[in-house]
């Protein structure tokens, strides 16, 4: 698929994106519900008025969600620790360890099957595991500055360099891989989300450049952005972890909906500020993160993390509607169990596994919206 074909490097959407938080949808235009706003930024005002608006109730209850399967059981020489990012080929679930970096395969049974990789920056070494991929054809593992390349068996293809250290701007669809890059002053933040194709020589789309720097003072590399596309590459999300805003757009660049969260969690939320009190004289403000992270789990929904829970949402064409409110937690639920500060999220199966770092599984949970909450 040729996604976003017609469009001239001087002509592009300069995207700017409001951060997570994830919670149910009521299909609304702008103006029905007023808008809370804790920034003054004529970007965000131009982007809120180009599509309509889904607008989310953070104040919603949350379902309690108890995991019913679990990946990862150790055999006799191999034990997970700190599952952090996953994807899946064919019948086998590939899961990173946060430290040390390795990759774990898990079978049908749940058990693990073999352990990829070591410490490293060679081929089929890793540093610091980012991100894990899979689109359609070969395997894409975001390493601390590059990003290796791996055919369904796990035989590696090739790598290439990227400056981006966080998962977020990482996201593959079957012709194309978001991450950051550097704008016209790096100096001052000045970076963006841009594309590479995945087929060799992998070089950057100079066409496509996503999420500049927004007109707001004070930014650092806290306010990050946030993307996701869906793997037929057909939506893509995107967002600004400091502010309460998703935009959707198709291939085309068209942006079709906004999702716009209101309620108590975005008036009580600060996103400007340091933890701890003011700042010392001459250093620049921080920026909180509304949203942690979101991802497409299939070409319909879409799963984000922010502050009160995480929130699954149904991008379907005739739906684009909020589906649940959820928070995690482990088999044998008990009140004293905590719930899961989710890494990742995997859809494989009939099963939503949730991954944790702080967690000695990868757990899965029946995932079936067909029933209204």
């Amino acid at each position: 698929m040729n996604l976003f074909p017609c469009f001239h490097p001087h002509l592009l959407f300069k995207w700017y994106l409001g951060a997570l938080f994830l919670l149910p949808l009521t299909a609304c235009q702008t103006g029905e519900i007023p808008v809370t706003r804790f920034e003054d930024s004529p970007v965000i005002d131009s982007l809120l008025a180009i599509a309509p608006h889904s607008v989310v109730n953070t104040n919603i209850k949350p379902e309690t969600w108890v995991a019913t399967t679990r990946l990862g059981i150790p055999n006799d020489s191999l034990i997970l620790g700190q599952p952090a990012y996953m994807m899946a080929i064919g019948d086998s679930v590939y899961i990173s360890q946060f430290s040390p970096p390795h990759i774990f395969v898990v079978g049908a049974d749940g058990y693990l099957s073999r352990k990829i990789g070591q410490l490293g920056k060679g081929p089929g070494e890793f540093t610091f595991i980012r991100g894990l991929q899979y689109n359609g054809s070969y395997g894409f593992v975001k390493d601390a500055d590059r990003v290796q390349v791996f055919t369904e068996k796990f035989e590696y293809v090739h790598s290439f360099s990227s400056l981006d250290m966080l998962h977020q701007r990482f996201s593959v669809s079957s012709d194309y891989v978001f991450l950051q890059c550097p704008g016209n002053d790096p100096r001052e933040n000045d970076w963006l989300v841009c594309a590479r194709s995945t087929s060799p020589p992998y070089d950057w789309i100079p066409s496509i450049e996503l999420l500049p720097v927004l007109d707001l003072p004070n930014q650092t590399g806290e306010n990050g952005t946030l993307v996701t596309v869906s793997p037929e590459g057909d939506q893509i999300a995107i967002a600004y972890m400091g502010l309460p805003y998703i935009f959707v757009y198709n291939d085309q660049l068209r942006h079709l909906r906004t999702i716009r969260f209101e309620g108590e969690f975005v008036r009580d939320f600060k996103p400007v500020g340091l933890p701890g009190g003011i700042p010392s004289e001459g250093m620049e403000l921080g920026t909180f993160g509304f949203t942690v992270t979101m991802k497409f789990i299939n070409s319909h929904y879409l799963v984000s993390a922010s502050q009160g829970g995480y929130y699954v949402f149904d991008l379907s064409e005739n739906n684009r509607e909020f589906a649940r409110k959820i928070i995690f937690r482990p088999m044998n639920n008990t009140e004293e169990r905590k719930n899961i500060a989710a890494t990742d999220f995997l859809l494989h199966g009939d099963f939503l596994y949730v991954s944790s770092p702080a967690e000695e599984y990868v757990y899965g949970y029946d995932f079936n919206l067909t029933v209204a909450p």
